[in-house]
């Protein structure tokens, strides 16, 4: 393991329990996190709303943290509660016209599904885009879109396979036919590099609590400055409005950037927690961070291929992410991550596979007890 790398790994006191390996699920913390929360429940129990003013300037120090991530402008940087928030705030605030469509993977986690059903009671249609062999395929997207597609919404990774799916042709796609592209980040952002800019993304949102290593309750919601304009806002609050100190002026002249989205108080303690992650993750690169999970989840593909178990996971070029997942040969999968579990190896059961997702200050050894654990 690299030295940086190793001296990270200290910080993660899971490591003395467990070997984790189910990041896409929900992540531990590091001592760092643990400790910048901790410090901040003591200021609000010594000092009640007097240390507020400290709290907001974490918030304003996150901002171009998560922008620096996605290689995005912090003005277009917002913290909402979770993936499906986000994706709610630009799913309500298109101006549909009954018939639109939208355009979005069959195998979507339903984070990226349920806000796009919701548009039927507007006369909006959803068009689902099958899985082939693990894959989403390009021509499968453009053969579903129509002068009625309004939207493509997709993974940067798929929850169950692990597909690292195609941003830049999808984005390059959506272009081209005038539509928006909207993507459900959240197991990809925080171990796989990802450029909004490059990729033409409009919108993204992404949860804390997976590759990110931070709280539950916090999410990083991106809305291209391009595209903020043409968005009405789905639930405004007093906080969203330049002159919101001011409580009897009423002026409704919202934030000209994504602060508009952060209607009220926010979860400061959760955001705080993701500051102290997006330090680390920036501080080691998430370059850096990509080209470590890659090589942990070749090394799991390589050894699991020794054993006659086959991986579903797509591991072509530019198809590889975190998450690999395999059949565990005659064995029930429920049964093999319990058994696992008992073990202390953490990882999940998903659709009769077991899934691996394995993050930056895993090693190679614990990938290598993971596999004689199996039965």
């Amino acid at each position: 393991m690299g030295d940086k790398f190793s001296r990270v790994r200290r910080l993660f006191e899971v490591r003395r329990k467990y070997v984790y390996l189910n990041h896409a699920a929900v992540s531990p913390f590091s001592a760092s996190v643990a400790g910048a929360i901790k410090s901040q429940v003591d200021e609000q129990a010594a000092y009640g709303v007097c240390a507020e003013d400290l709290w907001d300037e974490r918030v304003e120090e996150a901002r171009p943290e998560a922008a620096r991530l996605l290689n995005a402008k912090p003005a277009e940087i917002a913290f909402v509660d979770n993936t499906s928030h986000g994706l709610n705030l630009f799913a309500r605030g298109i101006k549909w016209k009954k018939g639109d469509n939208v355009v979005l993977p069959k195998v979507e986690f339903p984070a990226n599904v349920y806000p796009w059903l919701s548009l039927r009671e507007k006369g909006v249609r959803v068009k689902f885009v099958p899985e082939r062999d693990g894959r989403i395929r390009i021509e499968d997207i453009e053969r579903a879109m129509d002068g009625r597609t309004r939207v493509v919404a997709i993974s940067f990774v798929e929850f169950s396979s692990g597909y690292r799916n195609d941003l830049l042709t999808v984005g390059k796609l959506c272009r081209e036919r005038g539509c928006y592209l909207v993507v459900d980040g959240i197991q990809g952002v925080g171990a796989l590099r990802l450029d909004v800019k490059h990729c033409l993304i409009d919108g993204l949102s992404c949860g804390g609590h997976k590759w990110l290593l931070a709280p539950q309750g916090t999410g990083i919601f991106y809305c291209s400055a391009g595209v903020l304009g043409e968005l009405s806002h789905p639930m405004p609050g007093w906080m969203s409005v330049v002159d919101w100190g001011d409580y009897y002026r009423f002026d409704y002249k919202l934030f000209p950037d994504s602060r508009r989205y952060e209607p009220a108080q926010k979860n400061y303690l959760g955001i705080t927690g993701l500051l102290q992650s997006l330090k680390i993750m920036n501080r080691l690169g998430i370059s850096d961070i990509e080209k470590r999970i890659i090589a942990l989840t070749d090394h799991l593909c390589g050894l699991l291929e020794k054993r006659g178990l086959r991986v579903v996971s797509p591991r072509g070029r530019g198809e590889k992410s975190g998450i690999v997942s395999f059949f565990p040969g005659e064995h029930e999968a429920e049964a093999v991550a319990e058994r696992l579990l008992r073990k202390g190896f953490v990882t999940a059961a998903r659709q009769g596979r077991i899934r691996v997702s394995p993050h930056f200050y895993n090693t190679f050894g614990e990938i290598e007890r993971l596999v004689k654990a199996l039965p």
